[in-house]
């Protein structure tokens, strides 16, 4: 032990990562394999799950395969609603899911939703929210309810729409039928005349073909992962926002039977992946995506930047609302308002309008 430490304190003068495996370090360790669940499809065609891949390969080279993953990709364990369930009973081990699939039992969960046209740099996005985690422990806290815990949350690429007919100005969402997900943003497309329609994106490929909507919100890669591009014409950058939505949750009792080095391992690594996934990952999927599109013939049109101010400025104080609601609940909500628009303002993205405006 005596001699460990002498070399963990010479790493560190090196400048070498500590959270690599030693050789020998988990040679007493009994090998242990983790079921991860995933509601995304597979790392061959959804970012989330490649960046998630990417993840459980680097903590097994870490623990020199002492920790091993089984992993159940596109929602073979059940549908993404029974994700929270799965992992509090430690059905899964981890689960790679989305908080939005269980509205109500996780209020704070994907809380950068709440603001329209927020930040579309992934690195701004993905340093703002590991900050937001570590000042509010509430988030943590939430998970803790369901015997679960956060490990890693992960940018997507930019909320953009595909659609049968270009949308060149506000006035082209008028009567238009849109696939989305969540509350808020059917407010943003009821504001300018569309017609939301909630769905999951495994159901939107059918919903064009047949006519029941004309476009689609998400981020671009998930066009292409769900080949949506196939039923549309367009690509519409309005550059709605970067989410992090590809949350990773693991169940709590699974996480305490592994070594302490170990939980660490899994814990570093999570930031780091996060972070290459922002600066790295994210783009090269967007740029995939983008080469797709053009080789199916999709046409790129761009919304005019003063035409997302004007539509910003449109809609009412969304942030404020949910800060007022989750504030009933006894969540600091004004805090996480306030604190998610001066990180991303400092970390260099200008705001459209200033939001969550106590009356």
């Amino acid at each position: 032990m005596k001699k460990l430490s002498i070399l963990l304190s010479l790493l560190v003068l090196w400048g070498t990562s500590v959270s690599v495996a030693l050789a020998g370090e988990f040679d007493d360790m009994k090998p242990v394999t983790l079921r991860m669940a995933s509601a995304w499809p597979s790392p061959d065609v959804s970012l989330g799950s490649y960046v998630c891949q990417y993840w459980m390969d680097k903590v097994s080279e870490r623990t020199n395969g002492k920790v091993k993953f089984r992993a159940f990709w596109g929602g073979a364990l059940g549908k993404p609603p029974e994700y929270l369930k799965m992992v509090e009973t430690g059905m899964a081990d981890l689960v790679f899911t989305n908080g939005h699939y269980t509205p109500g039992k996780l209020p704070l969960a994907q809380f950068e939703y709440v603001f329209p046209f927020g930040p579309t740099d992934p690195v701004i996005v993905t340093k703002a929210k590991i900050q937001m985690y570590k000042e509010f422990p509430q988030f943590a806290a939430d998970l803790a309810k369901y015997n679960a815990m956060p490990i890693m949350n992960n940018a997507a690429t930019v909320y953009q729409i595909m659609s049968k007919k270009p949308i060149t100005k506000l006035e082209d969402f008028n009567g238009q039928k849109i696939a989305l997900i969540g509350r808020y943003f059917g407010s943003w497309f009821k504001a300018v005349g569309a017609i939301p329609v909630v769905a999951a994106a495994h159901d939107r490929y059918t919903m064009m073909q047949t006519g029941v909507t004309d476009m689609d919100l998400l981020p671009e890669d998930l066009f292409s992962a769900f080949k949506v591009y196939e039923q549309a014409k367009y690509l519409n950058r309005i550059d709605a926002l970067t989410g992090n939505f590809f949350d990773l949750w693991m169940n709590k009792d699974s996480f305490a039977k592994l070594p302490k080095e170990v939980q660490k391992i899994i814990l570093d690594t999570a930031e780091e992946v996060s972070m290459q996934n922002a600066q790295e990952f994210v783009p090269t999927y967007t740029q995939k995506a983008k080469d797709i599109f053009k080789k199916a013939g999709i046409e790129f049109v761009e919304l005019d930047p003063s035409q997302r101010i004007e539509w910003a400025n449109q809609l009412p104080d969304i942030p404020a609302e949910w800060a007022i609601e989750v504030e009933a609940q006894g969540y600091p909500g004004w805090e996480i308002v306030k604190r998610w628009q001066e990180l991303t303002t400092e970390l260099g993205y200008t705001w459209p309008r200033t939001w969550g405006i106590k009356k």
